[in-house]
């Protein structure tokens, strides 16, 4: 896409030269020193971004990042231990009725 714009820009420079003289010329050489200029100012302001998002992202994401999830473990560990013995207890339950259910004899039979 940048290289199209450029090319129209060049392609009117290029008529603009035919049709005012040769005496445009100093004029078309300052206005592409200011958008080598303007070009090389966004080149390095978008470079120290990068730098500045990559750095952000090692000091500060990657910690958090690790701290939650060493969190969200140790959360889960603890809920674990904490329900364990009430999951043991109505486990004991739901298998002494079940073995009581079983062993019971029917209604109309005698023992």
């Amino acid at each position: 896409m940048a290289s199209g714009i450029f090319c129209v820009f060049a392609a009117l420079a290029v008529l603009v030269l035919i049709v005012c003289g040769v005496a445009l010329v100093p004029a078309l050489l300052v206005a592409g020193l200011f958008v080598l200029a303007f070009s090389l100012a966004a080149g390095v302001i978008g470079l120290a971004f990068r730098l500045l998002g990559g750095l952000l992202l090692v000091v500060l994401a990657a910690p958090l990042m690790l701290a939650g999830a060493v969190l969200a473990f140790a959360l889960g560990i603890a809920v674990l231990h904490a329900a364990a013995p009430l999951l043991l207890v109505i486990g004991i339950i739901c298998l002494i009725t079940r073995h009581h259910r079983n062993t019971q004899p029917a209604a109309g039979s005698r023992v």
